[in-house]
This record gives C-alpha cells, sequence and structure tokens, in this order.
C-alpha cells in the first residue's frame, strides 16, 4: 500500500509529468494518480514507466472506438450497464488489492454488444484509476499495490459466441497483456476466499457488504461526474 505525498517521491512525479507533457509521441495531460499508477507498476522504475506510458497510450491510439471516442451518459454506455454489473468493492484485502466484480445479469445474447461493453469496461477503469482507492482517516490519499477482478460468467452460454468480436478481444488481450498500468492476482473461485475477506464481498458471492445493486448506482453516478475528463481528449488523443 502507497502513500501519496512523499516529497522525494513527489518530485518524482513531477519529472515524469514534465516529460510526458512535452512527448509529442503523447496526450498533452495526464491525471496525476494515474502517472503515480505507472510508477508503482513499474516497481518505480522511471524509465520503465517511461516506456510502460508510451505502450499504452499508443494502443490507445490504434483503437480509439474503445479508448478515446466515449461518453459516460451515452445509449451504448446505459445498455452496457444494462447487461453486465461492473462494481467496485469496498475496502482493500490483507494483502493491500482493490477488488472489482464484472458479473453479467441478463442470460440474453441480445443484449450483449461486445465493443461496446469494452469500451465501458474501459472507461469505468479510466475512472478509477484516476482516484485514490483509498482514503485514511487522517485524510492520506491511498494507492491499490494489485488488483483482483472477479468476472462472474453464470450467464455466459454458446448463444454469445457469435457476438464476440475478435477484434475487440484481441484488442483486449493485447492492452491488458502490455499496457494496463496494475498488477493483476489470478486464481480460480475455490481460492476466492483465501484471498477476498467475505466482509468485502457481495451478498451474491457468499460476502457480507451488500448488494451488487448497492454499489452499481454509485458507480454510474461517480463515472457520469468524470464526464469531463473521460471525454477531454487532451488527456487521451496524440
Amino acid at each position: 500500500m502507497e502513500f501519496i505525498g512523499d516529497s522525494e517521491q513527489e518530485k518524482i512525479i513531477d519529472d515524469l509529468q514534465k516529460w510526458f507533457e512535452e512527448n509529442d509521441k503523447l496526450p498533452k495531460k495526464i491525471n496525476r494518480l494515474l502517472l503515480t499508477r505507472f510508477y508503482y507498476c513499474m516497481f518505480k522504475d522511471v524509465e520503465e514507466t517511461k516506456n510502460l506510458i508510451e505502450i499504452n497510450y499508443a494502443m490507445r491510439q490504434r483503437a480509439p472506438t474503445i479508448f478515446i471516442t466515449r461518453d459516460p451518459t451515452d445509449e451504448d454506455t446505459q445498455n452496457s450497464a444494462a447487461y453486465a454489473d461492473m462494481v467496485l468493492l469496498p475496502g482493500m484485502t490483507p494483502d493491500n488489492c482493490r477488488v472489482s466484480l464484472l458479473y453479467i445479469n441478463n442470460p440474453d445474447p441480445k443484449m450483449m454488444h461486445h465493443a461496446q461493453d469494452i469500451k465501458a469496461y474501459f472507461m469505468v477503469t479510466d475512472y478509477r484509476f484516476s482516484m485514490p482507492d483509498m482514503i485514511t482517516s487522517e485524510g492520506k490519499a491511498l494507492l491499490a499495490e494489485g488488483e483482483i477482478k472477479i468476472i462472474d460468467m453464470k450467464h455466459f452460454t454458446l448463444k454469445h459466441i457469435p457476438r464476440l468480436s475478435i477484434w475487440a478481444l484481441r484488442t483486449t488481450i493485447k492492452y491488458l497483456q502490455e499496457a494496463y498500468p496494475i498488477h493483476f492476482h489470478t486464481d480460480d473461485l475455490e481460492r476466492l476466499y483465501d484471498h477476498v475477506p467475505r466482509d468485502m464481498l457481495v451478498e451474491e458471492h457468499g460476502g457480507q457488504a451488500g448488494k451488487i445493486s448497492d454499489y452499481k448506482e454509485e458507480l454510474i453516478q461517480s463515472v457520469t461526474d468524470k464526464r469531463e475528463y473521460l471525454m477531454d481528449l487532451d488527456y487521451w488523443k496524440v
């Protein structure tokens, strides 16, 4: 777990931000917390951080319909929200990971619009990466050291497969493997409770943290409140 605000570290982030803003391969602006996440992801190696950032934004430019041209209030996003629930679970795990849940709530394959759904997913993650993962009682911002994603595919069937976009799927896998500014923790459901305390999990997955619906509307509103940032091309387009 990392505290934001250490003076020596902030000087490094200042230098990285200056490098970013003067780099013709990158957009004009970057959210400072997102920049810090890149730095942490590369174990505070400045040159590796720069490399990851350039890879990230190069991939965004090659897939603007997923990463750049977007609006959290448009019909596509509303359709994705009706088809699938994505929520951020409260707190962090004992090993300082943030947990999110993606749940297909409607079994009707006609509700699935794969490329649009992926765009909505990355819009939520871009919102999340611009915000601290936790605020301490002293008002200090914290960032998680890793990410656990619970993907519930209970309603996914063979009828959904023809609706998959191979291009969007390939883009997603490549981006997550090569350009995502955070580390994933992977495991099977049987060991889920070894990593995620029940008081962090929703009731639908055997937890004690309330229902999915308790968090869904809150997240939708939070992403909507960040609409200007998410649509500002100065942050995303080269």
